[in-house]
């Protein structure tokens, strides 16, 4: 019996460690969401021309790149990157602030993967050189896509949306627009990511007969930003679908089933 015991011991810890291990895998870190910014902070406005061209030319209607195209646009894109560097952040406004973030990600993301062209996932891509590599120039240093992401553009919006518009060139991600982000339309490009995410399937099926609410994992993995904006999941989630919204006035709990990740590359195929 006693090695029942153990093996019952050595399999519990197993699954504790596999457990472990895929949350630091898949769940980013916890942040406290929060406005760091006035909308009266600046006035300047950063020309995103450059990044918009190339989205333009490179980004099908639904959102799959052509990478080598990008590729053959490498000396625009050095060049906005050059200029996202150099570029003076506190003059601009808070909603220009957040746009050139989100494109400065966007814009990074498309570069490291035309550097590592052709890989199927970017996962594919060495974990050193992938996510938290520190070589991005911005705000006045060097940065990982990491740190952008959870200790710049999470802790300093209070804007769950950021999670429909930064894409890390996943099929799973939302859908990276032909559009470069600005401030003078922040409110309505990310009013427009929203809908797109939950009007697709892909990304957000309600069965109210059911009872089953089908979401992506992006709901799961930053649960806490939702939490925060709305109270819940469910809730954040209801904002953007009507018949949801009618079913929790109704008194009725949908049960929740996370949609597969998909890391294949964004590609045109």
């Amino acid at each position: 019996m006693k090695w029942m015991a153990w093996a019952g011991l050595a399999l519990f810890a197993t699954i504790a460690v596999c457990t472990c291990a895929c949350r630091s895998w898949f769940y980013p870190p916890a942040v406290e969401m929060q406005e760091a910014h006035a909308a009266g902070d600046g006035d300047t406005v950063f020309d995103h021309s450059a990044l918009d061209a190339i989205l333009g030319a490179c980004v099908d209607a639904g959102g799959r790149v052509d990478y080598p195209a990008v590729a053959a646009r490498g000396t625009e894109l050095d060049g906005y990157l050059a200029r996202l560097g150099a570029a003076e952040f506190d003059a601009l406004g808070r909603d220009e602030k957040l746009a050139f973030l989100l494109d400065a990600y966007n814009a990074f993301t498309l570069k490291l993967i035309v550097e590592h062209w052709p890989v199927d996932s970017i996962r594919d891509i060495p974990e050193p050189e992938r996510w938290k590599a520190v070589r991005w120039n911005l705000l006045g240093r060097r940065l990982s896509l990491d740190e952008l992401e959870h200790e710049v553009i999470r802790r300093q919006f209070a804007e769950p949306r950021i999670h429909f518009a930064l894409v890390c060139a996943a099929v799973s991600c939302p859908p990276l627009r032909r559009e470069a982000y600005v401030g003078a339309r922040l409110a309505e490009q990310l009013a427009d990511q929203a809908r797109i995410v939950h009007t697709n399937p892909k990304w957000f099926a309600f069965d109210r007969a059911r009872g089953v609410l089908s979401l992506t994992r992006l709901y799961d993995w930053f649960r806490g930003d939702f939490e925060q904006a709305a109270g819940s999941v469910l809730a954040f989630a209801a904002r953007w679908s009507e018949p949801l919204a009618q079913a929790l006035a109704a008194g009725e709990s949908p049960s929740i089933e996370w949609i597969d990740y998909d890391w294949s590359l964004n590609a045109q195929r």
